[in-house]
C-alpha cells in the first residue's frame, strides 16, 4: 500500500483547509492510499479525520513523516505566498525540498499560487518547484503565473466543490447567514455599516457564523452587539465540522461572507451569495461567479446599502455554476 504525507494548514479549525483536507484525505483512503498528515492538534486531527498525524513544527516528526511515505501532497489552499510571511513560503517550500531530497514524489494540490513579493522569495519558490513532479492550479491566475515561470500546471477546480457537487439542494431554504473573518480593513467601520445596511433592508432571522473561533469570535460578537442597536437578535454559530458547516450553508436562503470557501459552497447549493472582498482570491472568485460584492478597501455607505437593498429584494443574478472538481489527472499522477 503506498503511503501519501499531505502538508497543509491543517489542524487550526480554518473551515476552507480543513474542507480541502477532509475531501482529498477521504478520496485518497478510496484509492486505498495510508494518508499522514503533517499538522497542528495531531490527536484531534488523527480522531476526526482517522490518519496519521505529524507534529508540522518538529524537525524529527517532520523528517520521519517524510521518510516513511512515497509521495508528498502540498495544500491546497494558498500555501505558497508571501503575503502572510517570508516564514510560511519558506516553510512550505522546506517540506517540498526535504521530500525530493529524498527522493520522493512531490504532487502540488489545487494551490492558489499568488504573486511572490520579493526577488529572493520569487527566485526560491521557481527553483523548487521546477523539481515537483506534478502541480495543479486552481485558478487562471496561478497557472498564468507559473507559465510564465515555464512551469507547467493543470488547472483544477476548488476541491471544496467535491464535498458539494453531488449533494441535493435544500428545497425549503430561509434566514441569513452572515459570516465574518477578523481581518484588516473588517474594521469597526465597516462592522457598524453592515449592521446599519441589513438592518435597512432585512427584518428575518439572522445566524452569525464563525468558521475560526480562535480568529473569528471577537468581530462575530461585535457585529452581533451592532445589530442590537436596530433591535436585531442575531444568532452565533461558533465553528462547525466540514458536513455541519455545509448543511446550515445548504439550509440558507441569503450568505453574506468574507471567506473564499464560504462563497463557493453557498453559490454551489444555490443560496443568494453576497462577498465582502478582501483580496485577490475573492475578486478572482467574485469574477467568475459574477457574484454580488463589496470592496472592503473601496467601498461608500451608500454604495454598501445600495447593493444589499439589491441582494435581499431583487432576483439575483449569480449563476450558481461552478467548474466541478475532477480528480483524473491527480489519480493518474497518483498511481504513476
Amino acid at each position: 500500500m503506498k503511503k501519501v504525507l499531505v502538508s497543509g494548514y491543517i489542524g487550526f479549525n480554518n473551515f476552507g483547509d480543513e474542507a480541502i483536507f477532509y475531501a482529498l484525505s477521504k478520496h485518497l483512503k478510496e484509492l486505498e492510499f495510508d494518508v499522514s498528515v503533517l499538522c497542528n492538534n495531531t490527536k484531534e486531527v488523527e480522531k476526526k479525520y482517522e490518519v496519521s498525524a505529524y507534529y508540522f513544527k518538529s524537525p524529527i516528526q517532520i523528517l520521519k513523516a517524510i521518510l516513511n511515505c512515497n509521495i508528498l501532497i502540498s495544500g491546497g489552499g494558498s500555501l505558497l505566498q508571501n503575503k502572510t510571511s517570508n516564514f510560511s513560503l519558506f516553510y512550505y517550500l522546506f517540506i517540498i525540498l526535504l521530500a525530493k531530497i529524498f527522493f520522493k514524489k512531490v504532487i502540488i494540490f489545487a494551490q492558489g499560487i499568488e504573486p511572490i513579493i520579493g526577488i529572493f522569495p520569487e527566485y526560491i519558490t521557481k527553483t523548487i518547484l521546477k523539481f515537483v513532479n506534478f502541480i495543479s492550479v486552481r485558478d487562471n491566475n496561478s497557472k498564468k503565473l507559473l507559465k510564465s515561470w515555464n512551469i507547467n500546471s493543470t488547472l483544477v477546480s476548488d476541491p471544496a466543490y467535491s464535498l458539494v457537487q453531488d449533494r441535493k439542494i435544500e428545497e425549503k431554504k430561509e434566514d441569513l447567514i452572515v459570516q465574518l473573518r477578523n481581518y484588516r480593513g473588517i474594521n469597526y467601520e465597516f462592522i457598524a455599516a453592515l449592521a446599519h445596511s441589513i438592518a435597512q433592508n432585512y427584518n428575518e432571522k439572522i445566524s452569525v457564523f464563525s468558521f475560526q473561533d480562535e480568529i473569528d469570535e471577537r468581530i462575530c460578537f461585535e457585529f452581533i452587539e451592532e445589530l442590537k442597536k436596530y433591535n436585531i437578535k442575531a444568532q452565533y454559530i461558533p465553528n462547525k465540522s466540514i458536513e455541519e458547516t455545509i448543511d446550515i450553508i445548504n439550509k440558507a436562503k441569503f450568505v453574506i461572507s468574507t471567506r473564499l470557501h464560504g462563497l463557493i459552497i453557498s453559490n454551489a447549493l444555490k443560496t443568494k451569495t453576497f462577498a465582502i472582498s478582501y483580496d485577490e482570491k475573492i475578486k478572482t472568485l467574485v469574477n467568475e461567479l459574477n457574484l454580488e460584492s463589496i470592496d472592503i478597501y473601496n467601498y461608500t455607505k451608500d454604495e454598501l446599502n445600495t447593493k444589499l437593498n439589491k441582494f435581499f429584494n431583487y432576483q439575483s443574478e449569480n449563476i450558481h455554476q461552478y467548474r466541478r472538481f475532477e480528480w483524473s489527472e491527480i489519480d493518474k499522477e497518483l498511481k504513476r
